[in-house]
């Protein structure tokens, strides 16, 4: 048998509408030289062979479209896998490469292909090859972009239609057809009529329906399977067998039901021959009809008993699932009777006695002696005592209960509860009968008496301040009929000022002349601005020289190109041959590797059905086994159980009268705690005498500080108002003359007028005039720069008409 090799196919598809193309060359090299080509189909297919060993290069090229190359490095597969054959798919997408699109890429390997050790098959270099569909995908992006203006409506519509059948070909890859046909109707949105789309929405339903179709079939397999199990399990062998052959109709190629099969026919073919022998020992008379009859009636017998052992296996299971324990564990008793060798019911059994709570005891332990009915009334008659007792305390009445608990005391001596409750009862009586001191009373005369006192100081004081308010009322008049007269003087003045500030304006603004600095930057601005569109044309001519030249030689370059591709079609062709010639080789070799692969596929077939076989029955007598060992293991469980319990409740009883009194012993001891903090009150009536005290001189130095806080007021208010009247005597609200201005002696060397002086910033020029008038002195500066020229006075922004008004004066 010859070595094996690596088997190579896969279809080639135009990535634009996700049409296949024929005729795309496939060539392949190895270390440099040519190795095989071959050519694809009408329907994009290819197919071809390689061999173990060696590193080879596919190459995919069509005509205008984009080179695509694929490495696959075989060296890397071990030794000992080199007899066996490989298969590997190679899908290709070709697109047609835009003007400007960087070609360099194209000669870098698409995709890579290793021997992939966990798997030991052939694989892809993933990270590799996300890594390369990236970077071409940018390199389109940028072309697309850098092609002019591409933000309009249809490049979003095409934008969007390409993100859709990405999205669609990811998940058609995954096999999640539903998800790949929404993308796709998506993508018909924004495209109708798209043949790529429709052609792939297609094969996306058609795949649908049959993997539907395969979901149905194991689906159903599987319930016949499990039908068939259950009724194994049960014996019922003719419904077993009916499930597992109308398993192995739905799936012919399955060994499992026909290996079960099989099982079945051996087990009814020994029941039958043992039916048999019994018949002919029992009756050696030959009386067919009475056998007949019988065997009929014995049919009819276990088709009711089955009936009825399903019926209560359902409802068992059902009462169980409600967690109705003790009837399904009677229906599961039920049906074990009827088949005494069925496991589930036993096992079910089990599982209900495990959930079951025990309220009571069993009937046998209810019979009671004498000695134990003479007991129980003892009992009766204590709890009724303890009732009555804790009725009359929750009623507060000490007496009756006290009545009470001494009766439950004398039926019982050595119960705690009745005593501890008598200890709690003398406390609380005890409680009741003490007299507890007079509370505090604090003297109400004395109280109203420094009240009326209060209030009438509070009276003299208001009068004070009404009397106040009344001559600061008259003193504001006076200072307001004053200050309009004022008013009315300084109005007239400012409008006098107004009339000198227009005419001063009016001159500035015939005397204003354009600086010789900003037509300089002005001039130099648009020349600037000449010179760069002289640049911008130069540019057109260029670039339209270039592609004059471009457009001539097109024809030329198109001419070699028809050339040097009917010279790799002749040479295709040849390789073609040769190839197929290789390959009618290989095909034979693999034919026969097969062969020998079938049958050594029957061989561990049989070998598997008997070793199953063997397996099968150490199965059947393990489970027997763990059968007796969880019955015997049920029973010890249920009298553990059941001794748990009666100790649990001996403990209960035994524990109860010490949790009642332990209840009562911490309830007296809380009371107890509160008789004595009631006692340790009445000590501090005392501390309570001084703390009033201290609250009647606390009050006492309050009204002072509010007395004194209204006096300091009524003394701040008139000097308020004396300074309001100074102020506006002082100011009247119109704009301040120079005269109001202080002269400062950092101001004593600047000069009435107006001063200028110019210097340079940067590329800017400055000019800076200082204006003073009287005591006021004020900062202009005037920027002129190639973007614009700009006003400030004392670091703030004004505009063009204040510059000329306030500073048209310069002096000498």
């Amino acid at each position: 048998m010859g070595q094996a090799g690596i088997e190579v196919n896969g279809a080639v598809r135009d990535k634009a509408n996700n049409a296949k193309i024929s005729g795309v060359s496939v060539e392949v090299f190895q270390g440099g030289q040519s190795y095989d080509a071959v050519q694809t189909l009408g329907n994009g297919k290819y197919a071809l062979s390689l061999d173990h060993g060696l590193d080879y290069e596919m190459v995919f090229t069509s005509g205008g479209l984009s080179v695509r190359k694929v490495e696959i490095k075989a060296s890397t597969i071990p030794d000992e896998f080199q007899g066996e054959p490989f298969y590997l798919t190679v899908e290709m997408s070709l697109f047609e490469v835009p003007d400007g699109f960087d070609v360099a890429i194209l000669e870098e390997p698409i995709g890579i292909v290793r021997f992939d050790a966990r798997k030991e098959e052939l694989g892809w270099d993933g990270a590799y090859t996300s890594r390369m569909q990236k970077r071409i995908q940018d390199e389109l992006e940028r072309v697309e972009n850098s092609g002019g203006d591409d933000s309009d409506e249809g490049a979003s519509v095409n934008k969007e239609y390409e993100e859709h059948m990405r999205k669609a070909e990811v998940e058609f890859g995954r096999g999640r057809w539903e998800q790949s046909i929404n993308w796709l109707e998506r993508a018909l949105q924004e495209v109708p009529g798209d043949n790529r789309a429709e052609t792939m929405v297609e094969e996306a339903q058609a795949n649908l329906e049959r993997a539907n179709e395969e979901a149905a079939v194991s689906a159903e397999y599987d319930r016949f399977m499990r039908e068939g199990k259950i009724k194994m399990k049960r014996k019922d062998w003719s419904g077993a067998r009916t499930a597992f052959e109308g398993a192995l109709d739905l799936k012919p190629g399955e060994s499992e039901p026909a290996e079960l099969l099989a099982e079945i026919n051996a087990e009814t073919a020994e029941e039958e021959s043992e039916e048999e022998a019994e018949e002919v020992v029992a009756d050696p008379e030959p009386e067919e009809d009475t056998a007949a009859q019988e065997e009929a009636d014995a049919a009819r017998e276990e088709a009711a008993r089955r009936k009825q052992y399903d019926r209560l296996i359902e409802r068992a299971d059902r009462n169980f699932d409600k967690q109705n324990y003790a009837e399904s564990k009677e229906q599961y008793e039920e049906a074990s009777l009827l088949y005494p060798n069925e496991v589930y019911p036993f096992d079910r059994i089990a599982e209900a006695n495990e959930r079951i709570v025990v309220l009571s005891r069993p009937e046998e332990e209810e019979e009671v002696t004498e000695s134990d009915s003479e007991a129980l009334a003892l009992d009766r008659e204590y709890e009724d005592q303890v009732r009555q007792g804790d009725l009359a305390f929750e009623q507060e009445d000490w007496a009756s209960a006290k009545v009470a608990y001494e009766a439950a005391q004398a039926l019982k001596p050595d119960e705690r509860y009745p005593k501890n409750r008598l200890r709690r009862l003398e406390g609380l009586m005890e409680e009741d009968g003490l007299e507890m001191e007079s509370e505090l009373t604090v003297n109400s005369e004395e109280l109203m008496q420094a009240d009326a006192e209060e209030a009438q100081r509070i009276a003299e004081e208001a009068d004070l301040l009404a009397a106040d308010q009344a001559r600061l009322m008259d003193l504001e008049r006076e200072e307001l009929e004053a200050e309009e007269a004022l008013q009315r003087e300084r109005a007239k003045a400012s409008s006098d000022a107004s009339k000198d500030r227009s005419r001063n304006y009016i001159l500035a603004r015939q005397n204003e002349a354009e600086d010789d600095a900003e037509a300089y930057y002005r001039n130099a601005l648009e020349s600037e601005i000449r010179a760069r569109g002289q640049a911008v044309n130069d540019k057109f001519d260029q670039n339209e020289t270039s592609h004059t030249l471009w457009a001539g030689n097109q024809a030329g370059r198109r001419g070699s190109e028809w050339i040097d591709i009917q010279d790799l079609v002749v040479t295709q062709e040849q390789s073609r041959q040769t190839a197929a010639s290789r390959r009618e080789g290989r095909i034979e070799e693999l034919n026969f590797s097969v062969q020998v692969q079938e049958e050594k596929n029957k061989d561990r077939q049989a070998m598997s059905n008997a070793l199953r076989k063997d397996r099968m029955v150490q199965v059947e007598e393990k489970v027997q086994d763990h059968e007796d060992l969880l019955f015997d293991r049920t029973k010890r469980y249920a009298v553990f159980t059941d001794s748990l319990e009666r100790l649990l409740k001996a403990y209960e009883e035994f524990n109860r009268d010490i949790r009642l009194s332990s209840a009562d012993a911490r309830i007296m001891r809380y009371e107890q705690v509160q008789r004595k903090a009631k006692r340790q009150g009445t000590i501090g009536l005392g501390e309570e005498q001084r703390r009033l005290q201290s609250w009647m001189a606390i009050k006492k130095v309050e009204r002072e500080d509010s007395q004194a806080r209204a006096a300091g007021q009524g003394a701040a208010e008139l000097r308020a108002v004396v300074s309001l009247r100074e102020a506006n005597n002082r100011y009247s609200g119109a704009p301040l003359a120079s005269t109001d201005y202080n002269d400062v002696q950092a101001k004593e060397g600047i000069r009435e007028g107006v001063e200028e002086r110019s210097f340079e910033d940067g590329n800017s020029l400055v000019i800076e005039r200082t204006v003073r008038v009287d005591n006021e002195v004020n900062i202009y500066r005037k920027t002129v720069a190639k973007h614009g020229v700009y006003y400030f006075k004392n670091d703030r922004s004004i505009t063009k008409d204040i510059w000329l008004l306030e500073t048209f004066q310069t002096s000498d």
